[in-house]
């Protein structure tokens, strides 16, 4: 696709009345999550939380969002149009945002309230978020929506919230403020969601079946299994970057801008992302998603000064710019509108859920024992040896169906090749017409 017509289609789809909504929605919704991510370890370590009650935070978080996603992706399908309850997750999610207020510092009871307050408004915002990202699918599936254009939007909100959050954390020495406005933020994206037009989506019949016919292919086998392992490697990050930076002297706002400078970084892989993956495929992308998280991970491990962190977010922007949005086009490849919540949900599980847990509950054991540098470094190769095996796996999987597909006389022609909407072998050879 060239620049002139990928800019032709950023533009109209920019103009499409539908669509604004959309985008709108997407802005607040990761505004609200986006201006307290950073900020998290750092509001821990203020109450007096431990670098290991940290861990252990993060890993029931993990644990709780291993269900959280599949429930929010099985209950929008079944429902079919479901605005109302995404709708009062999100404001929910913000009345949780309002309760870190309260958390008491430095009291015996200080680990138990945070646990409570931070598990609750993670796993309601991973049910909202999941339930959005589901609606942003659907558009897709029914009216050929680019994904990329829609996050793009919320690529914004993050370059934005994330300078925000941390120049008020800084200004104001506390952590009251930001937790406020994502309160807001959260009920004004709530309300908008009122407005939203899912009604083309029909509720599921026979979901759990269709579930585990997909779940039998191998190529969403490995797919999801690629997720989970990006999991790992972003669970171990976020529970211990930014409180790895601080013991190096990073202030709040340095903290913040980690996230801050990869996101116009990001917004141009993201706005490429789907041409991307016309041209060479799903798989590929994840593969060098997955390979940038090795480098980026072992470069975290020769810090020295905490301000080089930032050159480190150019990688993040190519991971989380490609990665991500690679695998929600993926997913409405491999799955049929009836299931595209669900896979959505099924997704969040292996990432969000099951990988974060695994990297969260075995990076903290490790760290433990050998260090923050070494256990970098440990997870840097386990993203090579992923990478690794994952492009090992996929391609004797597509060598395999080119024979079967050279031998018509054995294989039925069109058996199971349609997976979803699109010819998924047509997309992974990139000849999507």
């Amino acid at each position: 696709m060239s620049f002139k017509k990928g800019f032709r289609r950023f533009w109209d789809d920019l103009l499409t009345p539908k669509l604004v909504l959309l985008k709108i929605i997407f802005f607040f919704l990761l505004g609200g999550i986006v201006i307290l991510w950073p900020q998290f370890t750092l509001h821990q370590e203020a109450i007096g939380l431990t670098k290991y009650q940290t861990g252990i935070v993060g890993s029931v978080l993990s644990a709780v969002t291993i269900v959280v996603p599949l429930l929010a992706g099985v209950a929008g399908d079944k429902l079919g149009n479901y605005k109302v309850i995404l709708s009062i997750s999100t404001v929910t999610a913000g009345v949780g945002a309002f309760l870190f207020t309260v958390v008491p510092r430095a009291e015996a009871a200080t680990f138990w309230v945070y646990m409570i307050v931070r598990v609750s408004f993670g796993a309601f915002q991973s049910f909202s978020f999941t339930l959005y990202e589901g609606v942003i699918m659907a558009y897709g599936q029914e009216y050929n929506v680019d994904y990329g254009f829609q996050r793009a939007w919320g690529t914004l909100a993050v370059f934005i919230s994330s300078l925000l959050g941390g120049y008020i954390t800084e200004a104001t020495e506390g952590f009251s403020m930001i937790f406020y406005l994502s309160t807001g933020i959260h009920i004004v994206a709530g309300g908008l969601m009122m407005f939203l037009n899912v009604e083309f989506k029909m509720p599921a019949q026979s979901l759990s079946k269709q579930i585990f016919k997909h779940l039998a292919n191998a190529e969403v086998l490995m797919f999801l299994g690629a997720m989970l392992a990006v999991g790992m490697f972003i669970g171990y990050i976020e529970t211990f970057m930014y409180r790895y930076l601080s013991d190096l002297g990073a202030s709040p706002f340095l903290i913040s801008l980690t996230v801050t400078v990869g996101a116009p970084l990001e917004l141009p892989f993201t706005l490429v992302s789907s041409s991307l993956v016309a041209k060479v495929g799903h798989a590929p992308v994840i593969m060098l998603g997955l390979l940038t998280y090795s480098v980026r991970l072992l470069g975290i491990s020769f810090l020295s000064n905490p301000w080089w962190s930032l050159a480190l977010e150019a990688l993040e922007s190519v991971a989380n710019g490609l990665t991500f949005p690679a695998g929600i086009m993926y997913c409405t490849v491999l799955f049929s509108m009836e299931t595209i919540t669900s896979s959505r949900g099924l997704m969040g599980l292996t990432y969000f859920g099951i990988g974060k847990l695994i990297g969260t509950v075995v990076g903290t054991e490790i760290r433990e024992s050998v260090g923050d540098v070494q256990t970098f470094r440990w997870f840097s190769g386990a993203a090579l040896v992923a990478t690794v095996l994952y492009c090992i796996g996929f391609t004797a999987l597509k060598r395999k169906r080119s024979r079967a597909a050279a031998a018509p006389q054995l294989t039925p022609p069109n058996e199971n090749r349609h997976l979803g909407g699109i010819d998924n072998l047509a997309m992974e050879s990139g000849s999507v017409d």
